[in-house]
């Protein structure tokens, strides 16, 4: 697992937030019974991403002073957070990652890792508005695409706790600053988030792993 991806991410998490690895290529092993009755019939590596989720969230909830608990998924396939908490999971590139709060803090985190790599070009008019395909095609580095991709996933993460509501990728336009954050406009109606709502978040590298960070925190 990259300690140094899990070390940048601290340095940029707000206070009263806990964050927790596992590696996803481990055995499934830990899950509750509420937890594997949802894995019956997933494949072998499903499960497995599945059981490092859900350990890498109780070691967050540890680190809250939370005792243990489990973490079903419900059936819009979100974790269902013990009472009080909030939270976010995502794996990918050999590392699974929990972002956890306590709910009086936080209406919504967003947590999404994805391999530093550049979008298939068939996908990159599904991903990217107008705009941002514009700025893909000035982008020397070609991980550009990637970057939205992931910037986008962690901010429907973050708004999702609050709406329940999937947004198409177009439903959000996303710019990025010289420092790696990045602002992701909402161009839609989505309750309680009106149209024009700008949700500010991270993007960093690290290696071969690219990361997006959004934290909502509770007005």
């Amino acid at each position: 697992m990259s300690a140094a991806l899990i070390a940048a991410l601290r340095a940029l998490l707000p206070e009263r937030l806990a964050l927790a690895a596992s590696d996803p290529r481990a055995e499934a092993t830990g899950l509750w019974p509420e937890e594997a009755t949802a894995m019956a019939r997933a494949v072998p590596n499903r499960r497995r991403e599945f059981a490092a989720g859900r350990r890498a969230a109780r070691s967050a909830l540890a680190t809250l002073g939370h005792a243990p608990a489990a973490i079903p998924m419900a059936p819009d396939r979100a974790p269902l957070w013990p009472e009080g908490v909030t939270g976010t999971i995502s794996h990918g590139a050999g590392i699974c990652l929990a972002l956890l709060g306590r709910s009086e803090d936080w209406a919504g985190l967003g947590l999404d890792l994805e391999p530093a790599l550049p979008l298939p070009e068939d996908t990159v008019a599904t991903i990217c508005t107008p705009a941002e395909r514009e700025t893909v095609t000035q982008d020397p580095s070609g991980l550009l695409s990637r970057r939205l991709f992931c910037a986008k996933e962690a901010t429907y993460k973050a708004q999702y706790a609050q709406s329940r509501r999937l947004l198409s990728f177009h439903d959000l336009e996303v710019t990025f600053d010289a420092s790696g954050g990045f602002s992701a406009e909402l161009l839609t109606d989505c309750p309680p988030f009106p149209p024009a709502t700008c949700f500010a978040g991270h993007s960093l590298q690290t290696g071969d792993i690219l990361a997006a960070l959004v934290t909502l925190p509770r007005l």
